[in-house]
């Protein structure tokens, strides 16, 4: 299962939060950028006005004669600049002169001083005043920026991105759902169709899976009568031919009659691979009494039983256990060597099943070819009455019981063919009083 940072939602979720972050950044910058500069404005026409009227007064009447004007000083000259004035004051007063240039229709003179009385000297300009400047409060080089743009600018990002959000979950739910479905296809004993939800690509995929359901349940109908004919069209002749060779007689009967064993065994054993186990029920049963059961009529082959604790529960169904282990006892039997032991093991979790003889085995690099379907190793594989499904037989029924199956050639000699079982939750369950 692919980690939540893996996924697509997740990796939309970063694109979608990287985009308006973005978005929103650069709408924020450009914001602040407008207002700064309708504010640099503002000031400057504000200063004009103010620049404009003192010139008029200057004009009428000496500036001995005029009154104190409120936060507003003039001289016949500034202070000497300051060279301590920082850039982004610098930066400001460049563009207010600008300003205040375009406002008064000519060339405004700056002078800043931060000490010891702060302020902005402004040249003036009139028939009766050349010389006069001006000292008034020295603007911020800043605008602040309000809380309630701020807010407004996180709202609207919490809300475009929430609603991302869930149209983004609006198609990764379908499509995760199709994905579950998809990844049970084979593993459940039948498929269910899903609601058709979603954006309409989503609609069609969902669909399409839809109509593989429908042709997967057709074919498995089919399948199940298939089967059905066979095993009655195969038995009955073979049945027939068993009769007729009692009745006949000859001395080559016995041979006759082995081989229709043989063919009567891969006729089972097409069947079972090709049935599977999905019609029968779950029993629990206790393992090592189901295993002596399987073991008894194999008496005589020297199969014995190992060890087994007793109330060792597992839930399984029988008849497709029973031909799992019969499979594993038969191939020890026809290309192993006596003796030939079945162990049962319980675990934490679980039970192990290992069938053990003292042949030569399987070589590692053949594992894998062993256990594909029809396959028959050359050196080892050339019994009677086999087609290549054993293993593969015993291998998918240990998987629809939720286990595995493990092979492996013992390096002192000898070979083991091992299921591995989930532990029934009774077993977990039970006192060990009860065990006992």
């Amino acid at each position: 299962m692919n980690r939540f940072p893996d996924s697509l939602y997740a990796r939309l979720a970063l694109v979608l939060l990287v985009a308006l972050g973005a978005s929103y950044a650069t709408m924020y910058f450009l914001f602040l950028a407008h207002l700064e500069e309708t504010r640099n404005i503002s000031i400057a026409r504000s200063i004009a006005s103010k620049l404009q009227l003192i010139e008029e007064l200057l004009a009428s009447r000496p500036a001995r004669e005029i009154p104190p004007l409120n936060q507003v000083t003039l001289a016949d000259h500034p202070p000497p600049a300051q060279n301590n004035v920082p850039d982004e004051t610098r930066i400001f007063l460049a563009d207010l002169s600008t300003n205040l240039g375009e406002a008064m229709g000519r060339e405004v003179m700056l002078v800043p001083v931060l000490v010891p009385d702060p302020g902005l000297w402004i040249n003036l300009s009139s028939r009766d005043a050349a010389g006069q400047w001006l000292k008034m409060p020295m603007p911020r080089a800043h605008s602040i920026v309000s809380a309630s743009l701020v807010s407004v600018l996180l709202v609207g990002f919490a809300i475009f991105f929430a609603g991302g959000m869930i149209l983004l979950w609006q198609i990764q739910r379908p499509l995760k759902r199709l994905g579950r479905a998809i990844e049970t296809v084979g593993q459940v004993p039948r498929l269910d169709k899903l609601p058709l939800a979603g954006a309409g690509e989503i609609r069609t995929l969902v669909e399409r899976y839809n109509g593989m359901v429908d042709r997967l349940h057709r074919y498995e109908e089919d399948r199940a009568t298939m089967l059905a004919g066979v095993a009655h069209d195969l038995r009955s002749p073979i049945t027939r031919l068993r009769l007729l060779m009692e009745l006949v007689g000859g001395s080559r009967n016995d041979e006759i009659l082995r081989n229709i064993d043989d063919i009567e065994q891969i006729t089972e054993q097409f069947l079972v691979y090709a049935r599977g186990v999905d019609n029968e029920p779950i029993e629990i049963r206790d393992a090592g009494i189901f295993v002596e059961e399987v073991i008894a009529p194999y008496a005589n082959h020297r199969v014995t039983m190992a060890s087994c604790p007793e109330g060792t529960l597992i839930a399984i169904r029988a008849n497709s256990l029973r031909r799992a282990l019969i499979n594993l006892l038969e191939n020890a039997i026809e290309y192993g060597r006596p003796p030939i032991s079945v162990r049962v093991s319980p675990q934490p979790g679980k039970v192990m099943i290992a069938v053990r003889d003292a042949g030569e085995g399987i070589a590692p690099s053949r594992m894998a070819q062993a256990m594909r379907p029809f396959s028959r190793l050359d050196s080892s594989r050339s019994g009677k009455g086999h087609c290549g499904l054993g293993l593969v037989i015993a291998l998918r029924i240990a998987e629809e019981h939720g286990g595995e199956l493990k092979l492996r050639t013992l390096d002192g000699g000898g070979f083991i063919a091992e299921i591995c079982l989930p532990a029934s939750p009774a077993a977990e369950q039970e006192s060990p009083a009860e065990s006992r």
